[in-house]
């Protein structure tokens, strides 16, 4: 759902909101959020999987023979034994497989914005120096490769310490133990491990985004090549449902 709604999200900012002068001017504004947008409603999915993951991954023996949904569910199960305050997501079994929403959402957004924003930028870069690549189509599925590539590696760069930080706060904050705020648990790292502590990992994480980011633009813009879609299409579609 990601790159389908980053194209929407970009198209709506820049057709809907903002006159094609201004949209053009800030590109780069438009670029990061869309990038934004897009990443807040994939965690809306995301969420709960990674839960599960979660789950799965800590408590094996427990949780593996479940599957996803018997998972998904015994966790929704657990909003029962929380305290009635009222809130909609407890009535709805969701308070539990979101708790970890606004740790995965800060996650997102930082990654998903600079992924796009870097994205758009070094094809614009490719283009300009070498406008022939446009020409064919296997040319321009090579530059998403690359471009891809660059994003997925500069996206992780921006975002290590933020998803640095987040890991070890959950990791302190398990049960019976007191809720560490991010501020605390970016101190605690940086006294104890230096600013390296942030960046631990960098290498590896550059290297795997790197290739999943890129091969996720190159399928991408093979889908897109294949089915035959162009912005004009959303305009189609929107015209079509007035």
């Amino acid at each position: 759902s990601v790159y389908p709604s980053y194209s929407f999200f970009k198209y709506a900012i820049s057709t809907w909101l903002l006159s094609p002068d201004v949209a053009v001017a800030n590109a780069s504004v438009v670029a990061l959020v869309a990038g934004a947008l897009s990443a807040v409603l994939a965690s809306l999915g995301l969420t709960p999987l990674e839960a599960a993951r979660i789950r799965t991954v800590a408590e094996p023996d427990i949780y593996r023979s479940k599957g996803l949904t018997g998972t998904l569910s015994t966790i929704a199960a657990e909003d029962e034994q929380l305290a009635d305050d009222g809130n909609f997501l407890k009535g709805l079994g969701l308070a539990t497989l979101y708790a970890g929403l606004p740790s995965l959402m800060a996650r997102q957004v930082i990654f998903g914005s600079v992924k796009f924003l870097s994205y758009e930028r070094a094809s614009d870069a490719i283009y300009s120096l070498w406008p022939f690549l446009r020409d064919g189509g296997g040319t321009a599925l090579a530059v998403s490769l690359v471009a891809g590539g660059l994003a997925g590696s500069l996206s992780s760069v921006i975002s290590q310490p933020a998803d640095s930080v987040l890991t070890y706060v959950a990791k302190q904050s398990g049960e019976g133990r007191k809720q560490m705020g991010v501020l605390e648990g970016s101190r605690i790292m940086i006294e104890e491990g230096g600013i390296s502590s942030l960046y631990r990992g960098l290498g590896s994480r550059c290297l795997w985004a790197g290739s999943i980011i890129a091969g996720q633009f190159f399928l991408y813009d093979i889908f897109r090549s294949a089915f035959g879609v162009t912005p004009d299409d959303l305009t189609q579609v929107w015209v079509l449902r007035l």
